[in-house]
């Protein structure tokens, strides 16, 4: 099936970009393994954050089953996400640690050797350094410390304590500054018709700003002044996600964007299994669709 879809030499360079969000990537999931099902890999570069470049990581070495295995195993375990450890600052809510570990050190770990022979998977990663503004720096699957940079994209604040720290840099989630890495994929060359971005909110959804309880932990976790651009940026980037979203969707039509559907219901910390069930079948219906608009295209 979809034999079609096999791409040939003389055709364009194509760039895949994976949003990020918790577990509402199982969305993500479904989306690539529709895809690998049918051997579709045009890409040329794979960029995302968060659990984007998670999902992209395992999807570029041919073994998106990791990232599906995760979320119904290991994603909702009392290992990865313990509440208990909230009143301890030295311990993580979110044990990235261990997961990034197993990921890649586990009895079934993604397979490096084919990592490093397909594309580079840009993963973002958000630099705070001390008393100044956060920055986005894009890492090469290729070219960095996959252990690292991998945990580094998917450190939520206040969730996973302290920083990733990698070549000098103090790291959290890659997706504070840039959850889609359109604007860096455009600098390589790349045009709007030749791009694909997999979204984990529905069609026209707009972030809102961050509750009073949410801020007030903020504010208490990152008090020393030091952290003022952090604070900053995490009580204005839905601003900036939303005037992007908006661009995007309002400015760019060549754009290929695929989104959950409506009654789409997983949430970042969701952890029913009944749900996240529902969300992968959402995303392989949504990969096949989209493969068949791809079909009727040629």
């Amino acid at each position: 099936m979809f034999d079609f879809l096999r791409i040939n030499r003389g055709e364009r360079r194509k760039a895949l970009i994976i949003e990020g969000g918790g577990m509402r990537g199982i969305f993500i999931v479904g989306v690539l393994q529709a895809f690998e099902d049918r051997k579709y890999f045009p890409w040329k570069i794979i960029a995302g954050s968060s659990a984007g470049a998670l999902t992209g990581t395992a999807y570029a070495a041919n073994q998106i089953y990791i990232a599906r295995d995760i979320f119904f195993t290991k994603l909702i375990s009392d290992t990865f996400i313990n509440f208990k450890h909230i009143l301890k600052k030295d311990k993580h809510i979110m044990n990235l640690d261990w997961l990034i570990k197993d990921v890649l050190e586990g009895d079934d770990p993604i397979d490096q050797k084919k990592l490093r022979k397909s594309v580079p998977v840009i993963i973002t990663g958000t630099n705070i350094p001390d008393n100044g503004d956060p920055e986005t720096l894009y890492f090469n699957s290729k070219k960095d410390d996959l252990k690292k940079i991998l945990t580094a994209t998917a450190a939520l604040p206040y969730l996973y304590r302290g920083f990733v720290n990698y070549q000098n840099h103090n790291l959290l989630d890659g997706a504070l500054l840039d959850p889609l890495p359109y604007d860096y994929v455009k600098s390589l060359g790349y045009k709007d018709k030749d791009i694909t971005i997999i979204l984990t909110r529905q069609k026209n959804y707009r972030k809102k700003s961050e509750s009073f309880w949410i801020s007030s932990i903020y504010e208490n976790y990152y008090k020393d002044p030091k952290y003022k651009g952090l604070l900053n940026l995490l009580d204005k980037r839905f601003v900036r996600y939303n005037n992007f979203l908006d661009d995007l969707e309002t400015n760019h039509p060549d754009l290929r964007m695929i989104y959950p559907p409506e009654d789409f219901k997983v949430n970042r910390l969701s952890q029913d299994m009944e749900s996240l069930m529902k969300g992968f079948q959402d995303g392989i219906k949504s990969g096949k669709k989209y493969l068949r608009e791809i079909h009727k295209m040629k």
